[in-house]
């Protein structure tokens, strides 16, 4: 029996990428409905594209053949018909946290942790700031490497409100489309590897580290190496960065090594991803050792220069 032709899709299974029959996918065109696999996703204005939509509406998206492996065939990660979620609150919860669903928990749920502590922290004198961020003098408490992003200076004042509530609009304005183009473990390995990279980098320079902006610009990064070919994509990447770096300059520019450590670690650590997703030999755990290792060793470096 003959594999289907590349473009040709499968009539019985609306679950593959209609440019890639062996790729599974659970994320469809915001424009023309069919599925698209990671690859095929442009992220548009009004939500993820395909390239030929992309392509029709005036962007000029090319499509190159890669040799990855065929992805493995999921038999839990089945479609739940929208039915079986219920509705209003409940079903939004239950389509939220389903396994292999299109919608994007983590970045919710990293959201609504800063949003949670930041609100105690009202009440408790900045108690998670002081527990959960990365400042010098603490620095070899290592877990403030992985919690700062989800600690805020909690102000009950206009701009303190303010400051926090941009943070969280530029987080949730982004981060879910990058989640659900990416995967959750690819999403979750480039968010901690920015975090721990621009905490370090924060460290060593001798500032503070708290807020979600070294994994918001680690993100950035990542999606920047995947999608630089796509001028719609790329254009919104870069303005998404200039927004934040003037905000970050008009704030005097303390943040700086925590948003380029991250926007660089993020960009590195899918370039590693991808190099190794081409090599048919190598192991699928190599790419991760090597993010891992690399953000321990700058996370010691940091830890050393604090101690000295």
């Amino acid at each position: 029996m003959s594999s289907p032709r590349f473009g040709e899709q499968i009539e019985d299974d609306p679950s593959v990428c209609y440019r890639h029959p062996d790729r599974q996918s659970w994320v469809l065109c915001q424009r023309c409905g069919r599925t698209i696999c990671p690859e095929c996703q442009i992220l548009a204005p009004v939500g993820v594209q395909c390239p030929d939509c992309v392509r029709e509406a005036g962007g000029s998206a090319q499509w190159t053949p890669t040799h990855t492996k065929p992805a493995r065939k999921r038999a839990a990660a089945r479609r739940t018909p929208a039915a079986s979620t219920g509705s209003g609150f409940s079903g939004w919860v239950t389509g939220l946290l389903r396994p292999g669903g299109e919608s994007p928990p983590l970045s919710w749920v990293f959201a609504g942790t800063a949003v949670l502590l930041w609100l105690v922290g009202l009440f408790t004198a900045n108690l998670p700031f002081v527990l959960l961020a990365a400042y010098p003098g603490a620095g070899w408490q290592l877990w403030r490497f992985l919690t700062f992003p989800f600690a805020y200076y909690a102000a009950f004042s206009l701009s303190g409100i303010l400051l926090f509530a941009i943070s969280i609009f530029f987080w949730l304005l982004f981060a879910p489309s990058v989640e659900r183009n990416f995967g959750r473990t690819r999403f979750l390995t480039v968010f901690f590897a920015a975090s721990v990279f621009g905490a370090s980098a924060q460290l060593i320079f001798g500032g503070l580290a708290s807020g979600l902006g070294a994994g918001l610009f680690g993100l950035l990064g990542s999606y920047a190496v995947l999608m630089w070919s796509y001028p719609p994509a790329r254009m919104q990447i870069l303005v998404v960065l200039a927004i934040n770096l003037v905000i970050n300059l008009a704030l005097g520019g303390g943040s700086l090594p925590l948003i380029i450590g991250g926007l660089l670690a993020g960009a590195g650590s899918t370039y590693l991803l991808q190099f190794y997703d081409d090599r048919a030999r190598s192991k699928p755990s190599t790419p991760y050792l090597i993010i891992a290792a690399g953000a321990i060793a700058l996370a010691a470096v940091a830890v050393v220069v604090n101690l000295g």
